[in-house]
């Protein structure tokens, strides 16, 4: 009998349901799944806990270079496996962008040896952009239909010659879809102004853009969508499409202020509810966190100056899991939209307990939800838009094998490894 590395010991999310068995490890690696494995250097018995697939975020905003003030790879990466995932995909609208190979060279060393998770980079693509000196070393790429955050939105007939590079690089295309156009009339003063003036239409218009240009054999992943309509065109065209935490959670009703201005906007509680029964009929494909912390000096300025974007890495898992102890989402759907769909998407070998694929695993007890506190959580920005909502955290997380949280802390060390194209660790 081959001896294991590591052995976990608990119930399963396997693909034949919830099953109670040992996740034998090697080299990183699940290398048998059975009934009893006998011999193993360590043995972590969690048979009273849920082994599932560590989260897969495809959509975080660790702000390094240029903006650390707000968060860097260390705190980002810590925040993200404390909540339970354990691969992130940092985007491009950094200060400088990653637009280069040399950019994202420097990007990738900047990161190695400060990630708790393993990672992935998006490289911007515009107009300046050299997509074929990206292919093989980019995880994937980005592009800006609209303006956001750094400035970096391209311009509508931009956009088809742009989706032609980004097949010809063979990598995966992460677009941010909202045309934006400028409404004098309407005064961003609250979170009903700016969802007027950035409203879904201009999210619709610019989804039927991008998907209506799409070469049939690339990958395109609409991020952050905020209605079911744009869920259908995404679908319909091949494609596929992220929903966030907060889209399904909060919503323009509620007393945010600045604290719930993000890009697109939080909508109305009706768009919101008909969002989670599209997530729930399967109508999606991830769950991801766009974390895009800002310090609470910057969004305590008055709401028209105060920058888009909230912090989500550390709380995503918990408020989806949270979602499955109330019966909103079943467990195998957490996984696929949290874990299988993100690691397929950009060819990641993780995201399910398998035989051949990375040991990535958390322990959970779904009994045990608290409500989140904002003081407890670890990005460097100090705030959560969630805080008081109920959560479950996990008890422990693994990657690769190796425990690197437990009881929300770190216990691990840095050994987050990158994974550029093709999906090589």
């Amino acid at each position: 009998m081959i001896k294991m590395d590591v052995v976990i010991e608990g119930k399963a999310l396997l693909d034949s349901g919830l099953t109670s068995c040992c996740i034998g490890i090697s080299d990183g690696r699940i290398a048998k799944i059975a009934k009893t494995i006998s011999i193993a250097d360590r043995r972590y018995d969690l048979s009273n806990l849920l082994l599932l697939p560590a989260g897969i975020d495809l959509h975080v905003h660790f702000r390094e270079p240029g903006m650390t003030h707000k968060e860097d790879f260390n705190t980002g990466s810590m925040s993200a496996v404390v909540g339970g995932t354990t691969f992130v995909m940092d985007m491009p609208n950094t200060l400088p962008a990653t637009r280069s190979l040399s950019d994202l060279k420097e990007k990738i060393e900047t990161a190695s040896g400060k990630c708790y998770a393993d990672f992935g980079l998006a490289a911007l693509l515009d107009s300046r952009t050299n997509a074929e000196s990206l292919a093989g070393r980019a995880t994937a790429l980005k592009m800006y239909v609209g303006e956001t955050t750094g400035g970096l939105g391209v311009r509508q007939e931009e956009i088809s010659g742009l989706l032609g590079k980004a097949a010809a690089a063979k990598l995966p295309l992460m677009v941010h879809a909202e045309h934006t156009v400028p409404l004098p009339e309407i005064e961003e003063t609250d979170l009903d102004g700016h969802d007027r003036h950035r409203s879904d239409g201009y999210e619709h218009m610019a989804a039927k853009a991008v998907c209506g240009n799409k070469p049939q054999e690339m990958r395109l992943h609409l991020l952050h969508v905020t209605t079911a309509r744009v869920l259908k065109i995404a679908r319909e065209s091949g494609s596929t499409a992220e929903i966030t935490p907060h889209h399904l959670l909060l919503d323009k009703s509620m007393k945010l202020g600045t604290w719930g201005k993000v890009n697109p906007p939080l909508r109305s509680k009706s768009t919101r509810l008909k969002l989670w029964e599209a997530l729930a009929s399967g109508l999606g494909d991830t769950v991801g966190s766009d974390h895009s912390p800002h310090t609470i000096a910057e969004k305590e300025e008055d709401f028209d100056a105060a920058p888009s974007g909230m912090p989500g890495a550390e709380t995503r898992m918990p408020l989806m899991l949270q979602a499955v102890a109330e019966r909103r989402l079943d467990i195998a759907q957490l996984s696929r939209y949290c874990c299988r769909r993100p690691a397929e998407i950009i060819g990641v070998p993780k995201g399910q307990l398998k035989e051949g694929f990375d040991a990535d695993i958390i322990a959970v007890d779904l009994r045990t939800g608290a409500k989140i506190s904002a003081d407890k959580l670890h990005s460097k920005c100090g705030w959560s838009a969630f805080d008081g909502m109920r959560a479950i955290f996990p008890r422990a997380v693994f990657l690769r094998g190796e425990k690197v949280s437990e009881a929300g802390e770190i216990v691990g060390e840095r050994a987050g490894r990158y994974f550029g194209g093709g999906g090589s660790g």
